[in-house]
């Protein structure tokens, strides 16, 4: 990696005087009691039961491999809700963002990208406490401020910053390997193996890694222009594109099919079938020869020129979630059959826990009961952006939302 992308490591438990030069205040402590942390204490309803740990996984970008935005076995707050904590310099400057956290064994991982007072770029890649928000290391980049997705597995964290695949250690932040390929994904991560797509000159290349050391196992091209989408991955395949749907063995990269429909969103794997965002349409497909089995239109409310599904859907064993023009719809999985519609006044990414659907959009996390779309909570932020592709990270209890600072919730 470019030595000039490259900072010193500000190790666990223990922060270096100047280790992160040019960010005044960013480093000043390790408790947490500075700009770049706020414990909250607005209780929002009585009997909240603030965790003590926070035990449950999610390691990846839409929870797994399959990008089903589905998290089994885990409850998230629902009715009276409080701020954990608040993560990020406070107040708006440009260029700064959080990237799609994961969460593993009580430590929540993320990317920042931002820009300093003297205009130069950098990301950060950090290891928090998920309860209150502690430091636990910081590795940072110079160079640029792409802040991208991360994924946790079995000692190692996977991030993109900028357009560079890392591997950290997940215990102290110091990097493992670096991927010398341009990567323009999120990175998506199955058994031993992480798949990321990355796009030049000559198009789109879908490459297989090691999580072990980075080594490349296969690469394949894709159809899919300068806007490849996050694969995912079910079974012995590989789903992912861009100018079209493509399926490939997870194996050794060969083409299995591919369907003639612009993606405009990450692919969803479930059962037997391939959900993907198309435009202002959901469009399901056979998985195993990728014949449509059907579409629907998403209705929408005039808040955007040209609205589209751009943000992957969740998918349950009965129900797709889509999110588009601020508006979120049920259809049914097996057959398209319109369940409802309702306005949120936001878009985002939606992640289901337990009957509930979580969404974040410019100035809102926002709660909703996935039987009816109806609100049980909602919370204002002084955010102005919600990056596309970035979605949030459910728990026991708790909620973290990545925009321009991380907000956590509990309840």
């Amino acid at each position: 990696m470019d030595s000039r992308r490259r900072s010193v490591l500000a190790a666990a438990g223990s922060v270096v005087a100047g280790a992160i030069a040019g960010c005044p205040g960013f480093l000043d402590s390790d408790t947490g009691a500075n700009d770049d942390n706020t414990t909250g204490t607005a209780v929002e309803g009585a009997g909240i039961q603030i965790p003590e740990s926070v035990e449950s996984a999610y390691p990846q970008y839409q929870y797994d491999a399959a990008n089903t935005g589905t998290v089994p076995n885990v409850s998230g707050p629902t009715g009276a809700i409080t701020s954990l904590f608040e993560f990020g310099q406070s107040g708006f400057a440009p260029g700064r963002k959080m990237g799609s956290p994961s969460l593993r064994d009580g430590r929540l991982y993320l990317t920042e990208g931002r820009i300093d007072g003297t205009g130069d770029r950098e990301t950060f890649v950090y290891a928090l406490d998920a309860v209150d928000g502690t430091r636990q290391w910081a590795t940072a980049y110079r160079g640029t401020n792409g802040a991208g997705p991360t994924a946790v597995t079995d000692g190692l964290v996977l991030a993109t910053v900028g357009d560079t695949l890392v591997g950290l250690d997940a215990d102290t932040g110091v990097e493992q390997w670096s991927f010398d390929r341009s990567v323009r994904s999120g990175v998506t991560v199955d058994g031993g193996t992480v798949y990321v797509v990355g796009a030049g000159a000559e198009g789109a290349t879908l490459y297989a890694l090691s999580t072990t050391d980075g080594s490349l196992d296969w690469e394949t091209p894709v159809d899919a222009g300068r806007a490849p989408v996050t694969p995912a991955v079910a079974g012995d395949t590989v789903y992912t594109g861009g100018d079209s749907l493509e399926a490939f063995d997870a194996g050794t990269g060969e083409a299995v099919w591919s369907a003639d429909y612009g993606v405009t969103a990450p692919a969803t794997a479930t059962g037997d079938r391939v959900v993907i965002g198309s435009g202002a349409a959901v469009r399901v497909f056979d998985h195993a020869d990728g014949t449509e089995l059907w579409s629907n239109d998403i209705e929408t409310y005039g808040n955007l020129e040209s609205p589209a599904v751009t943000n992957p859907p969740a998918v349950t064993d009965d129900t797709v979630y889509a999110v588009a023009d601020r508006g979120l719809t049920a259809l049914s999985l097996t057959g398209s059959q319109h369940r409802y519609t309702v306005e949120t006044g936001i878009d985002g990414t939606p992640v289901i826990a337990d009957g509930y659907i979580y969404l974040f959009g410019a100035g809102q996390l926002s709660c909703r009961a996935a039987d009816d779309g109806s609100t049980e909570w909602t919370y204002g932020t002084r955010q102005r952006t919600s990056p596309n592709g970035v979605a949030p990270v459910i728990g026991d209890n708790v909620a973290f939302f990545p925009a321009e600072r991380l907000y956590a919730i509990a309840g």
